[in-house]
């Protein structure tokens, strides 16, 4: 009920979180002579790309793509930069943003807590296992399916 207070006091919510795009060679069927295994001796090595997005009240979406795996270190360099960027668009955003986090480690980490404190950002913490009611899953739904999966074909995760 605190999300729906918020909402209509006319905060803006920023909910962010991170996905992973696990491949970029899409071949899922090749070509091979009748009665022999399609199978490949080799397989090509692709490292995945960390995409940590997020995802305001408006549908403003800012994203950060790399190679790293996230952790808390990570995480204050995104919302860091994502605060500059606020600073810039809305300098008074401090007075009615929220910043929405899951209950990821790196998100509820000590540094990451005293980081958002220290630069005078609102947060709050979602329920666990709340991917349902998180709009930016939507977001990375809408990306993997459509946009990198213009077949329409299955990203291996069920």
């Amino acid at each position: 009920m605190k999300m729906m207070g918020l909402l209509k006091e006319g905060w803006r919510i920023l909910n962010v979180d991170e996905s992973f795009i696990n491949e970029s060679s899409f071949n899922r069927k090749m070509w091979c002579p009748t009665k022999s295994p399609s199978t490949v001796n080799e397989k090509q090595i692709i490292p995945r790309l960390a995409l940590i997005a997020a995802l305001d009240t408006d549908g403003q979406v800012y994203f950060s793509l790399n190679h790293a795996n996230t952790d808390s270190q990570v995480m204050i360099l995104f919302l860091s930069q994502l605060i500059f960027v606020l600073d810039q668009e809305i300098p008074d955003h401090r007075t009615n943003t929220i910043i929405l986090l899951d209950g990821a480690k790196y998100h509820t980490s000590a540094e990451v807590r005293e980081f958002l404190k220290k630069t005078g950002i609102n947060y709050m913490f979602s329920a666990p296992y709340s991917y349902s009611t998180a709009a930016i899953e939507l977001l990375f739904s809408g990306l993997k399916t459509n946009q990198l999966f213009p077949h329409n074909q299955g990203t291996g995760k069920k």
